[in-house]
């Protein structure tokens, strides 16, 4: 408004002003602000000014009464008074549509232009119970008829802390008026939409994220600001809450800014939680019940007259979450604080300068919806920055998942695969078991068959023989199952026990020399140390079963080597272990028979392989029964071997001690 004023214009002194025509057609404005006449608890109209001899008392307007009254002054900013101006137009203005822009008076007035009243706002009292207030800009429009206009306002003010003419008037041009007016309301319902649609954002975000209390507390302050602004502007709270109260409408401006204050100290607890300390955070929640008590339970005149205790209070509080915890969590480094902490001294920088200019300390302009814009940037700032640091963490995991759903694939294709070869094992074991149990037994059928017929004699020593063998093949099978069974169901309890290396190849060596020169067979004996030390090396063995071991060794290179090699070599050697830490021991026996193919080697160590040739009583079990036991061991088996050139079948432990 003061950029349109008119240059030509003088401030009032002494309850006149002189406005003067400097030849613009350019619509103009004039600010009414300087003396005007005031009466001091007389409630004057125009006609008493004519028909009585009055002295006035002067006073600057716009001002508050108690502060500014002059002569018989105002010591209580509660009662009424009479304001009066001589307004010297230029001729030009003479039957032009001019207006006059009232932004606020408190509490309630009457208004005459030329001695023709005009529309105030409320009831003018001499008393509490008198007055009715109320309180909005308003725009009177007024043709002048005479170059001289002569302005009285009656005023009266119970319900404020603020009593008179408290923001400026404006005279001019209704061209001039009328946008200006319409550019502050567009400016306001911009305030109230665009924070209402910030705060309703924020409410929908927590609702999807109910873990999200920053988003919660942002939306909570925006619908704060937006209520409280629809609030302070008495035109549009009327118009669309249809609240005509004063008296309400100030309850109800208090306490939508104590909610806006108690919202934001929880979106600090929310933001910053170890550095709110709990003591802090009761002391502001007491303070803004009490503070919100007072508002509802006392009148307006009363609570609006601490506005200046309050606003310090409150200040006081919202300093130590902004400067003190703010720094604090810039100290440690937390997310968003160093934007976060300037964005906050801006909106204390506000809450001051706005105090000042309510109270009139300072002729500034209301900053608080300004200042918190760039807060609410920052937090959509760092919102965006969450949420895009969590698409990356969910690209990530997205990428695992992936990993782990192809390695999972392969896992249960692997799985799957063996359970089908475990499976096809199964039922190739069981047509074993079923060929090898059946064969023996459709013999001993046919040869009883026999002897029931009366074709072949009981006393037929040849066929009793073949009974025998067949029924001990038949034990034997089935001994070997049930011995495989529990040793792969891990129900064969182990007598461990420690043994010297060499001691106990050289006590093999002894037993089994023997056994093998009664069959015609030479035993060879070889231990070799490829470690320093391992002549006192031990191994953690069960002697019965590894003695079982090496039985099922020695006969099978017996039993594959006859017509081809009398020699078989048994060797015992210490190394170092293929792992590079601790040594081990490689047992060997080694025939010169026949061998075995690349084909034979993968399989020799399964159950029910057998090679048929010199080996018809074979169950084809001693393999993996050796495998079993040197598997518990912790140990391994394998085979080195060539056609028509022998076979090595080894087997390695590990060595668990150099010394007693």
């Amino acid at each position: 408004m003061a950029s349109n004023m008119e240059p030509g214009a003088f401030q009032p002194s002494k309850g006149v002003i002189e406005i003067r025509d400097n030849g613009s057609v350019e619509p103009k404005a004039v600010s009414l602000h300087g003396e005007w006449e005031f009466y001091w608890n007389q409630r004057l109209e125009p006609k008493d000014f004519i028909n009585r001899s009055l002295t006035p008392a002067y006073i600057t307007v716009p001002s508050s009464w108690g502060d500014d009254a002059s002569g018989e002054t105002a010591k209580d900013s509660h009662g009424f008074g009479t304001y009066r101006l001589l307004l010297h137009v230029p001729a030009s203005d003479l039957g032009n549509n001019k207006s006059l822009f009232i932004r606020a008076i408190g509490s309630s007035y009457r208004l005459w232009i030329d001695g023709e009243e005009k529309p105030g706002l409320g009831t003018v009292g001499s008393s509490l119970e008198e007055e009715r207030p109320r309180a909005h800009i308003s725009l009177v429009f007024f043709q002048p008829k005479k170059q001289t206009l002569e302005i009285v306002i009656q005023v009266s003010n119970y319900s404020f802390r603020e009593g008179g003419i408290n923001r400026e008037i404006v005279y001019g041009d209704t061209d001039a008026l009328i946008p200006s007016i319409l550019i502050e309301l567009l400016y306001d319902i911009f305030v109230i939409g665009g924070f209402l649609m910030i705060g309703l954002y924020h409410m929908i975000v927590f609702g999807m994220r109910k873990r999200d209390l920053p988003a919660l507390y942002v939306g909570l302050v925006s619908l704060g600001i937006s209520m409280r602004t629809l609030l302070i502007n008495g035109y549009l709270s009327e118009q669309l809450l249809g609240i005509e109260s004063w008296e309400l409408l100030t309850k109800l401006e208090y306490s939508s800014e104590i909610f806006e204050f108690i919202s934001f100290v929880f979106l600090m607890k929310s933001l910053y939680p170890r550095e709110v300390h709990r003591l802090m955070m009761r002391f502001s929640v007491i303070v803004s019940a009490g503070l919100f008590l007072f508002v509802l339970l006392t009148p307006a005149r009363i609570f609006t007259e601490s506005m200046l205790a309050q606003s310090m209070l409150k200040v006081a509080i919202l300093l130590y979450f902004i400067v003190y915890v703010g720094i604090k969590a810039y100290l440690r480094k937390r997310e968003g604080a160093l934007i976060h902490l300037a964005a906050m001294i801006l909106i204390v920088c506000a809450v001051v300068n706005d105090t000042m200019y309510y109270l009139r300390i300072a002729d500034t302009v209301e900053l608080l919806s300004y200042s918190i814009v760039p807060f609410i940037m920052t937090q959509a700032i760092i919102v965006s920055y969450r949420y895009v640091r969590l698409s990356r963490r969910n690209d990530a995991l997205l990428e695992e998942l992936g990993a782990v759903n192809a390695s999972l694939e392969q896992k249960v294709a692997d799985r799957t695969k063996s359970l089908r070869e475990a499976n096809e094992q199964r039922t190739k074991m069981l047509a074993n078991i079923a060929h090898d149990l059946g064969t023996p037994l459709v013999g001993i059928q046919t040869y009883l068959q026999l002897m029931v017929k009366g074709k072949l004699s009981a006393d037929n020593n040849k066929m009793t023989g073949q009974f025998l063998d067949k029924a001990v093949y038949v034990k034997r099978l089935v001994d070997d199952l049930f011995e495989l069974s529990k040793l792969e169901s891990r129900n064969i309890a182990f007598k461990y026990e420690h043994v010297k290396v060499r001691s106990w190849i050289e006590e093999l060596y002894g037993k089994f020399e023997t056994d093998l020169g009664n069959e015609g067979m030479i035993l060879h004996k070889e231990i070799a140390d490829l470690v320093a030390g391992a002549r006192a090396c031990l191994i953690r063995i069960d002697k019965y079963r590894m003695l079982q071991v090496l039985q099922n060794l020695m006969d099978n290179a017996v039993k594959f080597s006859k017509g081809m090699s009398r020699e078989i070599k048994l060797s015992g050697t210490i190394r170092l272990s293929g792992s590079g830490f601790g040594n081990e021991l490689v047992v060997e026996v080694a025939d010169y028979g026949k061998g075995l193919t690349e084909a034979e080697q993968a399989q020799v160590f399964n159950r029910f392989y057998t090679n048929r040739e010199n080996n018809e009583s074979g169950s084809g079990l001693g393999l993996a029964i050796v495998r079993e036991i040197v598997e518990q061991h912790q140990g391994k088996v394998g085979v080195r071997s060539k056609r028509g050139a022998g076979s090595v079948f080894y087997f390695i432990l590990p060595v668990i001690s150099d010394e007693m």
